[in-house]
């Protein structure tokens, strides 16, 4: 029992709670003061009111609740207040609010509980304990004096999450640091040195905040006249990729002013309205936030605009010589009266000079030029804080931002690393020549075939050519997903005769090209950014999508027309129908859609698709998945898959004429060889190789192999979480569309015939063994050196500990192997998740994992095993014991075939003379009445043994002695 009080009888009531709240009724008032009910022990209090009074005057005291508030006087709002007396200890009678419900049973296992904070860590901001000098600024923290001379280096670190303010500076949809940035930090720099002005910085490369970055400003010894050459670099924080020289110039002793603004506003001068400035700019695409939109008020006299600015309250203006936002918000009245619609920013900087620091609030005299202008900025007293004597603007695009600077990449050839070759003699098997479908067909029944053996499939001009045949480079895109799901199965060789072969699998690569005799090997790397152009799409072209009703397709389609003012688009799809609300919309931006039904794969419906309505530029986004591990692949499968994609990239390059442009949405899946899309993957191949193919022929052609997009299409729809778990762990993280069309322009510009454009994460492989780092990121990822006294591979490390332990001890430790990769392929945090009895099939396991989880325990056991492992055994448990039988066996010493089999190769090397040939004689006949149960046997083939040949003996050690 609970006490309340009540005014209905003017005296205290021991109520059960759930009879209180049920006959509620009205408004219970009460007579006594607060203090009162206090003092008298009333510690919970519920005010029935539309707008309650009481509640926030005594909720430090006791339990007060309403039951309605102001604009939620319905039924959720009482419910939710009865939910809250209920956290507080009460019961209310909840079947009188809720609806008849049955009760059930909680689970038999305790509740899961899972942390997802970071746990605070050791943080040490005193960069004098590395022999650094503090620098005492936001942006920068250290200080480093070069032991070889007088240069000097600063380094910090910027992030969006810690100087939030950051984010507030967007340039078509990508957030930068601003230009004002690196004048601040170059000037931070000089201060150190006593160079407090910039003769000149040349911005040369944006500056991306997509994480956080690492930052360095290096400056040079000084002149004869002092003055010191700076640049700025920057990386994303923890990569291994080269630095990037965002900005360079000249410091020196800056110009003292004597300008003063301290008459204010100026006499004469005519205001200039600012309200709608921020919307025409966000038109532009340049999206200023709060702390970036402080221009107050402007004036204009003549050519030059006078502006107040100032900071949000909470800016932290005193750290800084110039706040950036501060400076950046002073160049927006080159925006007053402007009608340029094109996005600008700042490019050169002459000629700045900070007198002062630390202002949150400016007066700014600009004065404009064809080209940017010149600034003076003073403090709301009128005295000087900085002068820019010249300030020089450029037009920015999508592909300058550098936004594909970490997912745009080429695919190159480089030399092959010094590897070694596999002991074991593998089986060449040389690729047939002639059409697309009978030689994959022949491919798949090969690599279908029961073979213990490792395969090399030989082709011949398929990769690492400038123009290389379409359809063996299919083959490489099958083969590839082969090997995902059978690593150390297959080996892809592109080669012209057998020196080269033998030249190729000495380097122990599993893909390898030979070209003049040296062995060359995959690898991406990225485009760089600072040259990207800007596409020279037209109003007059007419652009064929193919898939165009899509998602992605109709997303491209607005791109075109919105972003670079194409006028006429034609869209193909299955039934001709779909995208009305896009086929609208751009009617209303002068932007014409036609949508048709067409099999792009039939050169009859494509040749009069073409005729009806003539290109200049065909995008072929057209293509149909069918997903499943190779060895359930069949040429009808094949066959669905090839028609769309590669069919119809050959009869477009057949028929399309001269058009300006011919760009293929392929996939990574050819490049990469995605386990499970064996068709897809040779499908993509083949549309790559056209592509470099008609480059080479001086046509026009990209290929982009497209990554995973965030925006779920028919593709990838039918993706899950298990799915987007396994792709992180290959380190494959999804485009935004924003992001793939700005990879779209970017790739279209440039030289390349074949780009991969893809978000990898590559931290996702910091630290892991060279093993587990696929061979086309290894010129991306530096990989780490083993330690000394490390086992050379996970298997013999887990043989090792395996030596000499009893049966039990083996399943157990052989348990914990199973565990941890079932966890790690799951996207458990750890091995605890996975109980020793719980089915794999219970667990979550699909075709796709349990071959990642095959090839995981492959690895670290070093057995060959088949794909069903997952499925012939049903839980951990009994995995780990067939494991540790298949283990005993191969570690449990050579076989008694191997022994034979040495012995004939010592036999035949030794040609043993009369005597030797004796001696040896009666040993094997006594071996051999051991083997065949005694002298009786021995006598029968005495005779034979006595008139044998070499040739003969050994025919009959292998038909009689080795086991069938």
């Amino acid at each position: 029992m609970i006490p309340f009080y009540s005014t209905v009888t003017d005296e205290p009531l021991e109520l059960d709670a759930g009879y209180w709240f049920r006959n509620l009724r009205g408004t219970v008032r009460f007579a006594a003061t607060v203090d009162r009910l206090l003092e008298d022990g009333f510690r919970f209090f519920v005010e029935t009111s539309p707008h309650p009074v009481l509640v926030p005057g005594i909720s430090e005291d006791a339990v007060a609740l309403g039951s309605l508030r102001r604009g939620e006087g319905g039924a959720d709002r009482f419910v939710a207040s009865l939910a809250e007396a209920h956290t507080q200890g009460l019961s209310p009678s909840w079947s009188a609010v809720l609806p008849p419900a049955e009760r059930v049973d909680l689970p038999t296992y305790a509740f899961q509980h899972k942390r997802f904070w970071l746990e605070a860590g050791a943080v040490s901001g005193d960069a004098s304990a590395f022999g650094q000098t503090v620098v005492d600024h936001p942006l920068l923290g250290a200080a480093l004096s070069l032991a070889d001379g007088d240069g000097l280096v600063l380094t910090g670190r910027i992030s969006p999450e810690t100087q939030p303010w950051l984010a507030d500076h967007a340039v078509l949809d990508t957030v930068l640091l601003p230009g004002t940035a690196f004048v601040e930090l170059v000037l931070r720099a000089g201060r150190e040195t006593g160079c407090d002005g910039v003769d000149e910085l040349t911005l040369e490369a944006p500056l991306v905040l997509d994480g956080p970055v690492a930052l360095q400003v290096v400056l040079g010894e000084p002149d004869e006249r002092g003055r010191r050459a700076v640049s700025v670099h920057s990386r994303p924080e923890g990569s291994a990729e080269p630095w990037t020289r965002n900005a360079q110039g000249t410091l020196s002793a800056g110009t003292p002013s004597t300008v003063s603004l301290a008459e204010w506003p100026p006499p004469g001068a005519s205001e200039v309205p600012v309200s709608d400035l921020y919307d025409r700019f966000a038109e532009l695409g340049l999206a200023y936030g709060p702390v970036f939109q402080g221009l107050r008020a402007a004036w204009r006299q003549g050519d030059d605009v006078f502006a107040e600015i100032d900071l949000p309250a909470g800016e932290e203006a005193d750290r800084f010589g110039m706040h950036p936002a501060l400076l950046d918000a002073a160049l927006h009245t080159l925006g007053l009266g402007a009608r340029d619609e094109t996005v600008r920013l700042p490019f050169t900087w002459s000629g700045v000079t900070l007198h002062a620091t630390g202002a949150a609030k400016l007066r700014v005299r600009l004065t404009p030029t064809a080209d940017g202008g010149s600034l003076t900025v003073a403090d709301d007293t009128g005295a000087p804080v900085l002068t820019v004597g010249e300030l020089g603007l450029r037009p920015i695009s999508p592909a300058q931002l550098g936004r594909h600077r970490d997912s745009l990449f080429r695919l190159d050839w480089v030399p092959a690393p010094v590897g070694s070759p596999s002991p074991e003699e593998p089986v060449v098997w040389r690729c047939p020549e002639g059409e697309l479908r009978p030689v994959l067909e022949e491919v798949l029944k090969r690599i279908q075939a029961d073979s213990t053996a490792t395969t090399v499939v030989l082709t011949s001009g398929a990769v690492a050519s400038g123009s290389p045949d379409p359809v063996t480079a299919a083959v490489w895109g099958l083969v590839r997903s082969a090997q995902a799901e059978n690593p150390g199965r297959f080996v892809l060789i592109d080669a012209r005769t057998d020196d080269e072969v033998r030249t190729a699998l000495a380097t122990g690569e599993a893909q390898v090209a030979v070209h003049d005799g040296k062995p060359l090997v995959p690898r991406l790397a990225r485009v760089a950014a600072a040259d990207a152009g800007e596409p020279d799409w037209t109003p007059d072209d007419v652009v064929l999508i193919t898939g165009g009703t899509g998602r992605l397709g109709q997303a491209l389609a607005r791109h075109l027309a919105v972003r670079h003012g194409v006028r006429a688009l034609v869209l193909t799809g299955r039934t001709g129908t779909g995208a009305e609300d896009l086929i609208a919309d751009l009617a209303e931006r002068g932007t014409q859609v036609t949508v048709a039904a067409c099999d792009v794969a039939d050169p009859a419906a494509v040749r009069a698709l073409l005729a009806a309505h003539p290109v200049t530029a065909v995008v072929h986004a057209a293509a149909v998945l069918d997903d499943g591990l190779v060895d359930g692949l069949t040429p009808d499968r094949l066959g669905t898959v090839l028609s769309p994609k590669a069919d119809g990239a050959r009869v477009l390059h057949e028929l399309a004429g001269p058009v300006r442009k011919f760009v293929v949405f392929s996939s990574a899946a050819g490049v990469f060889g995605n386990p499970g899309q064996a068709g897809y993957a040779a499908a993509n191949a083949y549309a790559d190789a056209l592509m470099l193919r008609r480059r080479a022929e001086g046509l026009p052609g990209v290929s982009l192999a497209w990554g995973f997009w965030a925006e779920r299409s028919k593709l990838t729809g039918e993706l899950d979480d298990t799915d987007v778990r396994r792709m992180a762990r290959a380190g494959v993280t999804a485009l935004s569309t924003e992001e793939g069309l700005a990879l779209f322009d970017a790739a279209v510009a440039g030289a390349d015939g074949l780009l991969v454009p893809a978000k990898i994460d590559l931290t996702a492989f910091r630290g892991r063994p060279a093993t587990e780092i696929p061979a086309l990121l290894r010129g991306l990822v530096r990989v780490p050196a083993r330690r000394s006294g490390e086992a050379s591979g996970t298997a013999e490390a887990l043989k090792r500990d395996l030596a000499g332990k009893p049966e039990a001890e083996r399943v157990r430790l052989l348990l914990e192997v199973v565990r941890v990769r079932v966890a790690a392929v799951l996207g458990h945090e750890s091995a605890d998740a996975i109980a020793e009895d719980r089915g794999f099939l219970e667990l979550g396991f699909d075709s796709l994992t349990a071959v990642e989880l095959r090839n995981r325990l492959a690895e670290a056991t070093g057995l060959r095993l088949p794909p069903t492992l997952v499925f012939d055994r049903p839980n951990a448990g009994a995995l780990a014991a067939h494991l540790a039988a298949e283990l005993a066996t191969e570690t449990a010493g050579p076989g008694l075939d191997a022994e034979l089999d040495r012995f004939a190769a010592a036999l035949t090397a030794a040609d043993p003379g009369e005597a030797e040939r004796a001696r040896l004689t009666t040993r094997l006949r006594a071996l051999l009445g051991t083997l065949q149960g005694g002298e009786d046997a021995a006598e029968e083939i005495d005779g034979k043994l006595e008139s044998a040949d070499d040739e003969e003996m050994f025919a009959f050690i292998d038909n009689v002695l080795k086991p069938s």
